[in-house]
């Protein structure tokens, strides 16, 4: 199987022993659980670094999971060191009504210094910075030297702004962070180039970062595992590999779409359909 030869293994795994290392959105958590309950299916894998299971992606189907009172979950297990695992960042946008300006955002976080753009993200994969402040003419450096828990109440304290004033929140990959810079009325806000010890480290100390701040690319991705989750709370790996009835899989190329959306990495379809 693809998985094999990439290092990675499926298995059944209690949520109990699942770390998350970010928070939810509890919208789409919902979301989420109302989706697995009207299909009665898990459709993908949780993935989960090995050694430690740290929740790499599946954070809000873990949520989920435990909403609808799930315990066990099928998970892919990784070699987080393995370049078949990549590591990127999501970034924030906020869109300001007709009135409102950047200053109002940067009263919510403080100690902030002006930069260009180029600046800004040189600063952000240094680690210069912690997080920046972006609009299309300016952005605002937050002190390098300021630790996790200040990025993750900054965030908060934007998020809270955001909803307070009635602005619009997005997210966008840190790859696409210029059309949004394209408009006068958005303002980005980017967290500092992430590393794998930082992932890692926010699970197992319980201090979460906020909510999409990670993402995680994964190749080949392993998709559609198509499980019962009525059985879920009593299955274990052997009856999953028995689920799976010897399937190698199905490799679909990068750029393929699936469940809507259109990936980055290859694609492991491992439903036995």
């Amino acid at each position: 199987m693809a998985l094999a030869t990439a290092g990675f293994s499926l298995g059944i795994r209690p949520l109990s022993s699942l770390l998350p290392h970010e928070e939810v959105i509890p919208r789409h958590v919902q979301q989420v659980a109302a989706e697995m309950a009207r299909d009665k299916i898990q459709r993908d894998p949780i993935i989960i670094e090995r050694e430690s299971a740290v929740v790499l992606d599946g954070m809000h189907r873990l949520a989920a999971f435990r909403e609808l009172k799930i315990e066990n979950a099928v998970c892919c297990s990784v070699e987080y060191s393995s370049t078949s695992v990549s590591l990127g960042r999501w970034a924030r946008v906020y869109g300001m009504k007709e009135g409102d300006r950047v200053t109002d955002a940067l009263a919510e976080v403080g100690g902030t210094k002006r930069a260009n753009l180029a600046e800004a993200f040189s600063a952000l994969d240094r680690r210069d910075a912690s997080f920046a402040v972006l609009t299309p003419d300016a952005a605002f450096l937050s002190d390098g030297k300021q630790g996790h828990e200040h990025i993750v109440s900054s965030v908060a304290a934007l998020d809270r702004m955001a909803e307070r004033r009635g602005w619009e929140r997005g997210f966008v990959s840190e790859d696409e962070v210029d059309v949004p810079l394209q408009d006068p009325r958005k303002v980005v806000v980017l967290l500092r180039r992430l590393t794998k010890e930082d992932v890692v480290s926010a699970a197992r100390s319980g201090r979460l970062f906020p909510c999409k701040t990670s993402m995680h690319a994964i190749d080949p991705r392993p998709v559609a595992v198509d499980f019962p989750i009525a059985e879920l709370n009593d299955a274990d790996t052997a009856k999953l590999k028995r689920w799976l009835g010897g399937n190698e899989g199905k490799i679909l190329p990068r750029g393929s779409s699936y469940g809507g959306r259109r990936y980055k990495e290859r694609l492991l379809v491992l439903s036995k359909d």
